[in-house]
């Protein structure tokens, strides 16, 4: 297949990415710039950049229904992003590693 777009914009390297059930946005994570963006695929635009996390983040889901988006981190948390606004909803604190 043909490469339909390039996506720029984080400052590490990408570790997960997840395509919104419409299809017609993506999140992607990063590993060094520990942020988060929405993007739409369509114009390649950047929606909302997600930060909150303070580790390299390893990876990113949406909702079935779309709403939310959550990411999970080196931090030991799993954070819970309101899709629309990319307002932080909730931080999932998680224990030590074994």
């Amino acid at each position: 297949g043909a490469q339909v777009s390039v996506l720029e914009g984080h400052g590490g390297s990408v570790y997960g990415v997840c395509w919104s059930p419409c299809g017609g946005k993506l999140a992607s994570g990063s590993w060094r710039d520990n942020r988060i963006i929405v993007w739409d695929v369509a114009s390649g635009r950047q929606l909302h950049v997600l930060q909150g996390h303070t580790g390299d983040i390893n990876c990113v889901s949406w909702s079935g229904d779309g709403a939310l988006i959550a990411s999970g981190s080196d931090d030991t948390t799993v954070v819970v992003w309101e899709a629309a606004s990319g307002r932080r909803v909730t931080t999932l604190e998680g224990g030590p590693t074994a």
